[in-house]
């Protein structure tokens, strides 16, 4: 006659387990890219603030005669690394929106 369990089966228990572990690495990808996004920003600001301040000591010692040539280099420097983290983060905006799919059909 067969056997008279009715709980899930062992196909739906494997089912639950995998449906679970990808939505935990789906909440960890969320939570990596929204620290990563977090980080970039604050190092952005460090970036622009440390390029501002060196720009304008390098015009203050410029003005005064004395060497001016390493902080304006910093300055430089930084504002360098500022807009290639801002030309990444286009280049990844660009990328995410081309991901996107259109359900709308051809045309």
């Amino acid at each position: 006659m067969g056997s008279m369990y009715t709980g899930p089966r062992d196909e739906d228990a494997d089912d639950t387990e995998l449906r679970e572990e990808r939505a935990r690495a789906e909440r960890a990808g969320r939570r990596n890219r929204a620290s990563w996004a977090i980080v970039a920003w604050v190092m952005a600001g460090a970036l622009a603030l440390l390029s501002y301040d060196s720009g304008g000591a390098a015009v203050d010692a410029h003005r005064a005669g004395r060497p001016w040539l390493y902080p304006a280099s910093v300055s430089v420097i930084c504002l360098l690394v500022l807009v290639s983290l801002a030309g990444r983060a286009l280049l990844r905006r660009r990328g995410r929106r081309q991901d996107v799919v259109s359900h709308r059909g051809p045309g």
